[in-house]
């Protein structure tokens, strides 16, 4: 790649990368914002709580499989952009319903589901597309970026949408994801670095067979097969952990939307220091060791019933500090990984295999939580009933480093694999070599 060309290409990397930074703090202010619009305008339950949760990734397991499928066979930019106007208009219906008095749970469910369903696409179609934009020896860092943009909106976002449901109310703060999303369209559309056709490899198959050749390319591989597991498990656990952490920080500890939202802001220093830190950490690590080490996260909230003997709000710092530290680690390290061992006409097939099957845990594990955290709490009463359903939600997310462990392909991974040969499959490895 010529010295012009790395340029125009660090360009559109940074203003794509503005574009998703705004929209991902959007996205963060409505996953606060719409279980606390649920919890305090209609008083929702904990199994409802979670079905709000639920609701929104069920689309992955329905439409996951099949979006790998178009996004290979697709440009990816009109698709991104689609899915960003479709979910502005979605969210946008919400203060367009408040204001004629017909706001309802029901609408809250529709919202969350149809913003979830264009997420897979979008999700699927800007993961595969990555490569294109950025030279590959670029590409680690840019990953790093997004992921600090997104550990960034992911702590902070709990602030922001706190104090906006404090000064506007629940449905003025949700106004701010429709517009963050016409953000994202600009970054897109600014982009200079024209855009590679589909591959022809892909043309003339059926949908079936794709969708075969993806989760096919996805088993073989013997580093994203047991890392495709530990992200499910990991999913499976957190989503228990989120589903039920609202209720527990409301009605447990007594906390208010403000004071909450700070907390989760408070561990965006330690996130987005591990996200700057994490090509010198996968350098002096390696990508394995860095994997192992933060697969283990799910067991900081194995501490969680402390916050009802200790002060409760510096518990609470501590253990979303302790959490939100690995995070962008974790998903920067997995996103390379995945983009480096697959060629470009099955980026799009096994990002969506992957996300689809770890993702399907996240309904599971938000229904689960809720469901467990009101019989738990009707057998044992609120306060305890909370903090189980928190803590085995912490320790069915750290089941994934046992996984992980047992692994020799990613636990004697010392440097990332060389991308594989579009001629000899998705599958080559120094590992596989070996």
């Amino acid at each position: 790649m010529t010295v012009d060309a790395r340029r125009r290409a660090g360009g559109d990397f940074t203003r794509y990368w503005a574009g998703q930074s705004v929209s991902m703090l959007g996205d963060q202010i409505t996953l606060f914002v719409l279980p606390t619009v649920a919890i305090v305008s209609f008083g929702a339950s904990g199994a409802q709580v979670g079905l709000l949760q639920a609701v929104n990734t069920l689309a992955y397991p329905a439409l996951g499989l099949f979006a790998g499928v178009l996004m290979d066979r697709i440009r990816r930019r009109p698709a991104m952009i689609t899915a960003d106007l479709v979910r502005a208009a979605a969210f946008g219906s919400i203060p367009l319903a408040a204001a004629f008095g017909s706001l309802s749970m029901p609408h809250l469910y529709a919202v969350a589901f149809v913003a979830g369903a264009f997420a897979v696409l979008f999700d699927v179609a800007s993961q595969s597309h990555l490569p294109s934009l950025v030279p590959r020896d670029m590409l680690s860092g840019a990953n790093a970026r997004m992921e600090m943009s997104s550990t960034i909106a992911l702590l902070s976002g709990a602030t922001v949408g706190g104090l906006l449901v404090q000064l506007f109310s629940g449905v003025g703060a949700l106004t701010a994801n429709a517009i963050s999303f016409l953000f994202s369209v600009l970054g897109i559309i600014s982009l200079r670095t024209p855009e590679p056709p589909p591959a022809e490899i892909n043309r003339g198959k059926s949908v079936r067979k794709q969708m075969r050749e993806g989760l096919a390319a996805l088993w073989r591989d013997p580093i994203l097969r047991p890392l495709t597991f530990a992200a499910g498990l990991r999913n499976l656990g957190m989503a228990a952990v989120n589903a039920v952490l609202l209720l527990f920080a409301y009605r447990t500890l007594q906390l208010t939307p403000g004071v909450t939202g700070l907390l989760f802001t408070a561990g965006a220093a330690a996130a987005v220091v591990g996200a700057m830190l994490t090509r010198r950490v996968v350098r002096w690590l390696g990508p394995g060791r860095t994997l192992l080490l933060t697969a283990a996260e799910g067991a900081v909230w194995l501490a969680v019933p402390l916050a009802l003997v200790l002060p409760p709000i510096p518990t609470l710092l501590v253990l979303l500090v302790l959490s939100s530290m690995w995070l962008p680690l974790w998903n920067a390290t997995v996103t390379t990984l995945r983009q480096s061992v697959t060629p470009p006409h099955l980026l799009g097939r096994v990002h969506a295999s992957a996300r689809t099957v770890n993702m399907s845990t996240i309904p599971v594990g938000a229904l689960l939580g809720g469901v467990l955290a009101d019989l738990s709490s009707a057998m044992f009463g609120q306060q305890i009933g909370l903090t189980v359903a928190l803590t085995l939600g912490g320790l069915v997310a750290a089941l994934g480093f046992p996984v992980l462990l047992a692994s020799a392909s990613v636990r004697t991974l010392r440097e990332m694999p060389r991308q594989a040969s579009v001629a000899h499959g998705p599958a080559s490895t120094d590992q596989e070599d070996r």
